[in-house]
């Protein structure tokens, strides 16, 4: 598939999207569910993230995920999409989403166009809302990770993870170990989480085109 064919089928789409179902295939076991409407009067903090799609130099699609640095905080050494809390000069979402991305990849903005929102994800330890989006970059992107923000940039590729299964993996919570869902990109490392989830209902959103 070309990525200008997936492009249009995606803006063309006038389907539900897949939503909290398809997110709640990659649930970690002990999150508790929430209802979204009443999630949003509760004033949570509010984050955009974006899956980048783009054209390698063999023409294969991929899209970047990053590796967070070790922090004094819950999502440390994580891997997530690029993106970040809102802020008051942001015009919309898909604008956090695309300075974000901006940020922490080191791309031009003026390559890139956002032009699908997926379905929203709430994160009860941060108390974050976040919009996900579906962007574009036109060429090939030269990436240069923010060193404050991003360990590692991992570009993965679109089709291998379309045939991935999501499977079981362990972690330790409190002393506990728990089975979680996820992805695994190979030496002991997953997407999981928040993240995971989202990719699900990615995943599950081409399915139908």
């Amino acid at each position: 598939m070309y990525l200008d064919d997936l492009k249009i089928q995606l803006e063309n789409y006038e389907g539900e999207l897949p939503g909290m179902e398809a997110q709640l295939r990659l649930s970690p076991p002990y999150r508790e569910g929430y209802d979204l409407e009443e999630v949003k009067k509760s004033s949570p903090r509010i984050a955009a993230v974006l899956i980048m799609l783009y054209e390698n130099d063999e023409g294969n699609i991929e899209f970047p995920v990053i590796l967070r640095p070790f922090y004094n905080g819950i999502h440390s050494n994580q891997i997530s999409l690029p993106g970040g809390s809102f802020e008051p000069e942001d015009i919309d979402l898909a604008n956090t989403a695309l300075r974000e991305a901006v940020e922490e990849l080191g791309v031009e903005e003026e390559n890139i166009e956002v032009f699908k929102q997926l379905t929203e994800l709430y994160i009860p330890p941060s108390n974050f809302l976040v919009y996900p989006f579906v962007g574009i970059h036109y060429g090939v992107p030269e990436f240069m990770a923010q060193e404050d923000e991003v360990a590692q940039i991992i570009p993965l590729d679109l089709e291998a993870f379309m045939q991935a299964e999501p499977m079981q993996f362990e972690r330790n919570f409190s002393e506990n170990i728990v089975e979680i869902p996820g992805y695994e990109l190979g030496e002991e490392a997953y997407i999981w989480g928040a993240t995971a989830m989202i990719l699900s209902e990615f995943g599950a959103l081409l399915e139908k085109l």
